[in-house]
């Protein structure tokens, strides 16, 4: 109980003085970019980065400054002219002719300074933007540590669990003399038989790559999120059910790309986010549309994973130094475009344009941000351990860094149907580059003390389909039933083994 009240405790905390706010401009170390363009070249051309200019971001910055000393210079020339003007006014001179040409002199200068601050502020808007547009693009840096290269790079750092031949599924309370030497059956075939998955209804309703959850399958999902949540709030993360949509700013402020890649990048990446659109008589936004103010410069999207509402709940706040870490935990949807995808991934659940996730996210001090990565770690496979899941936990390469994470891990199950390791989460040291995005800071304990930017992380706890796709295939029975894990028995219902049942005749398809 005192776990629980410190988590309501906390909770209060975070949620006061929440509205919604306009998204502030990043900010950008720019002489750091300037003086280690260089090196972050280097670390962009690793990352696979072709788009990164940090040279350029060096030469605006450059621009940039000499624009506000013109601008500096132009305005206290302005201010020169009009006190001196304010002298003669005072004195009563201007009466007389020598000093009307003098006030004329004065009238003129400063009307060209007016001009010449009017014009030097248009070039330094222009410059901003531009200079704010490159510095962008820029990924993070990576760690020291990171491999360079590839997936196939990818540093194997912890291995758990054994794998298996369907004679030894690692369940107790099975008996191994039973098994056959039949193959394992891939995750698909399991949950057909079982009746657990539809994939031509959700087709029928959404496209391809949506599915429905039916009848156990459905209590499986549930399942693991309880598991995922219970354990989190243990751990101390706050629980949360966010939106499942969020402002474009918000999720490219987090890494993520709502847009296309600008024509001067090439081709680029496709974007992997899906937009939001107001349907509407006119194609204007009325009704519960009108909330989003029709602004179509900054339109919504909807999140690829809880981590982006998690994060951007701090946007624009400086925290306490006593309040961090903050740890929270997020359930959502997730909604993500697969553009690319092919081949056997695109089978069953494996790949899918929908889906359910618990998300971690830490706000940490700078200096505790390694440890808080760790913890995640430690965190991730504990969880899946308690599955009786085989798994290893890898450091990812340069390639596959995100444009926010400084370092990556990722978890994959050994999944016997597929014959393969499968990703079934991840966890990332995002250092500032979200918050200097966002604007969320922490003040140093210390009178006078500068707030400076916390680090955030995140870390995947469940990503149903993918954990579906491991359990499914790990504990399959050779007559194609599936041992319920018992760490997940409590939200079950009372079943401990999914068993092939009939359609009840109702939802049966029409002939």
């Amino acid at each position: 109980m005192q776990a629980l009240g410190r988590l309501q405790a906390l909770g209060r905390l975070q949620a006061l003085g929440h509205q919604r706010r306009a998204l502030g401009q990043p900010a950008f170390d720019y002489r750091f970019i300037r003086d280690n363009a260089d090196r972050l070249l280097d670390s962009a051309l690793k990352r696979n980065v072709r788009g990164a200019r940090p040279h350029r971001v060096g030469e605006l910055y450059d621009e940039y400054r000499a624009l506000v000393s013109a601008a500096n210079e132009h305005r206290a020339a302005l201010n020169a002219a009009s006190k001196e003007l304010g002298v003669l006014a005072r004195t009563g001179g201007s009466s007389r002719g020598a000093d009307d040409d003098v006030a004329a002199g004065l009238r003129a200068r400063a009307t060209s300074a007016k001009l010449a601050i009017q014009e030097t502020r248009a070039r330094l808007a222009d410059v901003e933007a531009r200079l704010q547009r490159e510095a962008a693009r820029l990924p993070n840096v990576s760690h020291p540590d990171t491999p360079v290269g590839d997936e196939s790079q990818a540093r194997v750092v912890r291995t758990s669990g054994r794998l298996h031949t369907v004679r030894t599924v690692p369940l107790d309370g099975v008996d191994t003399r039973a098994l056959s030497d039949a193959p394992f059956r891939d995750h698909y075939d399991l949950a057909l038989r079982l009746g657990i998955v539809d994939m031509e209804a959700g087709a029928s309703v959404a496209g391809s790559r949506f599915h429905y959850w039916r009848g156990a399958g459905a209590l499986l999902e549930l399942a693991l999120v309880q598991y995922a949540m219970t354990r989190a709030a243990a751990a101390g993360f706050v629980p949360h059910i966010t939106p499942d949509a969020a402002r474009a700013s918000i999720v490219e402020a987090c890494g993520f790309h709502p847009r296309p890649p600008a024509a001067a990048d090439g081709p680029g990446e496709a974007s992997q986010i899906y937009r939001m659109a107001p349907v509407a008589p006119g194609g204007s936004a009325t009704g519960a549309g009108a909330e989003h103010d029709g602004d179509d410069s900054d339109p919504l999207c909807l999140v690829a994973t809880a981590e982006i509402p998690l994060v951007a709940m701090n946007q624009q706040r400086i925290l306490a130094h006593g309040a961090l870490p903050v740890s929270l935990a997020g359930m959502s949807h997730c909604f993500r475009a697969e553009a690319g995808a092919r081949g056997r991934d695109t089978r069953g659940i494996y790949r899918l344009h929908q889906f359910t996730k618990v998300e971690l996210v830490v706000l940490a001090l700078p200096e505790r941000s390694d440890a808080e990565l760790a913890r995640l770690v430690d965190f991730q496979a504990a969880l899946y351990a308690d599955l009786g899941l085989t798994f290893r936990v890898l450091q990812m390469p340069t390639h596959e860094l995100g444009a926010s994470a400084y370092q990556k891990f990722d978890v994959e199950a050994w999944m016997p149907g597929r014959g393969a390791w499968g990703e079934i989460s991840s966890a990332s040291n995002c250092t500032d580059y979200q918050a200097r995005r966002l604007g969320i800071r922490v003040r140093p304990p210390g009178p006078g003390a500068a707030p400076v930017f916390v680090h955030t992380l995140n870390a995947t706890a469940v990503a149903v389909p993918r954990l579906a796709v491991a359990l499914l295939e790990s504990f399959q029975r050779p007559d194609g039933s599936v041992v319920v894990p018992p760490a997940l028995r409590p939200w079950m219902m009372g079943i401990d083994v999914l068993k092939q049942e009939s359609l009840p005749a109702q939802t049966q398809p029409a002939t």
